[in-house]
C-alpha cells in the first residue's frame, strides 16, 4: 500500500482525500421534483434516479407545505445605460443602505476588552435550588441590563420574559432590538395584543423580523429557511445563548440549556447580531395599532350582512362596535363626547324658553322636561 508521501508524489491528489463539498446536483433535481409534484413526484425522481433519501418525512411535509410560488407580475427589465459599470454585477455589494441601528449601540472597537472570560452553564430541568434554571438566569441577565439588550429569538410568547422587557425600557431606559423569525411573528403579536401592549408607543424598542436562507427553483418558486439561532447580547458585554426558546413550554416542559458568555467571544455575538439586523426586515407599526379596529369593523360588517331585519338589539350592536372602532382612547373619547354635547345642546349665549305648559285634571301644570346643567 502507498504511503501519503507517495501519493503526493504519483500526484494522486491531496492527503487526507477532501469530503465532497455541500452542493449537490442530485438533491436540487430531487427539490425540483418535490416543489412542483409534491411528495409523490419525489419518491419517484430517488426511486428512478436510485438515490437514498435525504430529507426525513417531517422536512418533506414542511417544505411542500411552505413553498411559495412564482411572483405572478414579472419584474420590470431595466433601462439601457450607456455606462458600462451597470453592466456589472457585484453580489458582494448589496443595492439597499442596511438599517441603521438608532437607539445606539456600545462603542467597542476590533480587539476591545469585554472583560474577563467566564462562562456559566444552565440547565432546565435543574437539579439545584430552582428546577427552572434557564428562565430564572435569563430574567436576571434582562434585570441587569444598563444600557442595552439585542435579542434573536425564534419564539418570543413568554409574557413574563416581555414583561421584564419593557420594564427595563420604561423605568431604566434601556434599548432593546428584538430579531424574531418570521414564521413565528404573528404569535408575538398576538401576545402583545393580549397584554394591551402597543409596540408604536415603545420609544425604546426595535422589534424586526428575519428569516433563514431562500433557495429559489427554476420555475421561480421559493423555498425559504427559518432562523434558529437563539442569543441575547447584554450592554456588549455578556451574551446567553443556547436551546432555550423564550416560551412557556420551553420555561416550564421542555428540557434546554443555556450558557452565559462574557469575554472576547462576545465580539463575535455582537458581529453575527449586526449582520442580522442588516437582513432583517421592518414591521409596519399603523397596521398593527389599527389592527383592533380593523377587526371590530369586520365583526361589523358581518353583523350587518348577517341580520336582513334591522332589529333593536343588531341597532344596539352596531352602534357599540362603531363606538369601539373610532374611539380609540380616553382622550379622544372625551373629545368625541364633547363635541357631542356641543351639538346636542344649546350654548349658554342662547335664548331659553319658558317650559311648555300642559293640563292635568284641568289645572295647568308644567310638563317633564330635562335641565342640563353645564
Amino acid at each position: 500500500m502507498a504511503n501519503p508521501s507517495q501519493c503526493l508524489e504519483e500526484g494522486a491528489g491531496r492527503w487526507p482525500p477532501q469530503p465532497p463539498g455541500p452542493y449537490s446536483e442530485a438533491q436540487r433535481l430531487a427539490l425540483e421534483e418535490l416543489v412542483a409534484g409534491g411528495p409523490a413526484a419525489l419518491r419517484a425522481f430517488l426511486r428512478r434516479e436510485k438515490l437514498p433519501p435525504f430529507l426525513s418525512e417531517p422536512e418533506v411535509q414542511a417544505i411542500a407545505r411552505g413553498a411559495l410560488p412564482p411572483a405572478a407580475a414579472p419584474e420590470p427589465a431595466a433601462e439601457p445605460s450607456l455606462d458600462a459599470s451597470s453592466l456589472t454585477y457585484f453580489p458582494e455589494l448589496s443595492d439597499l443602505e442596511p438599517p441603521e441601528l438608532e437607539l445606539g449601540w456600545p462603542g467597542f472597537g476590533s480587539g476591545a476588552f469585554r472583560g474577563l472570560t467566564r462562562v456559566e452553564a444552565h440547565f432546565q430541568p435543574g437539579c439545584g435550588e430552582s428546577i427552572y434554571g434557564c428562565k430564572e438566569a435569563v430574567r436576571r441577565q434582562i434585570r441587569s441590563a444598563r444600557q442595552m439588550i439585542a435579542l434573536v429569538m425564534d419564539s418570543f410568547t413568554d409574557t413574563d420574559i416581555f414583561k421584564d422587557l419593557l420594564e427595563a425600557c420604561s423605568q431604566r431606559q434601556v434599548k432593546a432590538y428584538i430579531l424574531l423569525d418570521q414564521s413565528s411573528f404573528p404569535h408575538f403579536l398576538k401576545m402583545c395584543k393580549d397584554l394591551g401592549v402597543d409596540l408604536g408607543q415603545e420609544k425604546l424598542m426595535r422589534i424586526r423580523n428575519i428569516t433563514g436562507k431562500t433557495y429559489y427553483t427554476r420555475s421561480g418558486a421559493r423555498i425559504v429557511g427559518k432562523v434558529q439561532e437563539k442569543f441575547m447580547l447584554i450592554d456588549g458585554i455578556r451574551v446567553t445563548t443556547g436551546s432555550y426558546s423564550f416560551t412557556w413550554t420551553d420555561g416550564k416542559l421542555n428540557s434546554s440549556n443555556i450558557l452565559i458568555l462574557s469575554g472576547p467571544a462576545v465580539a463575535h455575538f455582537d458581529l453575527e447580531f449586526r449582520i442580522l439586523y442588516a437582513r432583517s426586515k421592518p414591521i409596519n407599526l399603523r397596521e398593527m395599532s389599527s389592527y383592533r379596529k380593523n377587526t371590530v369593523l369586520d365583526q361589523l360588517l358581518r353583523i350587518t350582512v348577517s341580520s336582513r331585519d334591522l332589529t333593536r338589539e343588531n341597532s344596539l350592536r352596531m352602534e357599540f362596535l362603531y363606538l369601539r372602532a373610532f374611539v380609540g382612547n380616553m382622550k379622544r373619547k372625551r373629545s368625541w363626547l364633547h363635541a357631542s354635547r356641543e351639538a346636542l345642546y344649546t350654548s349658554s349665549n342662547a335664548m331659553h324658553t319658558s317650559p311648555p305648559l300642559t293640563k292635568r285634571n284641568d289645572s295647568p301644570v308644567m310638563r317633564p322636561h330635562w335641565v342640563v346643567e353645564r
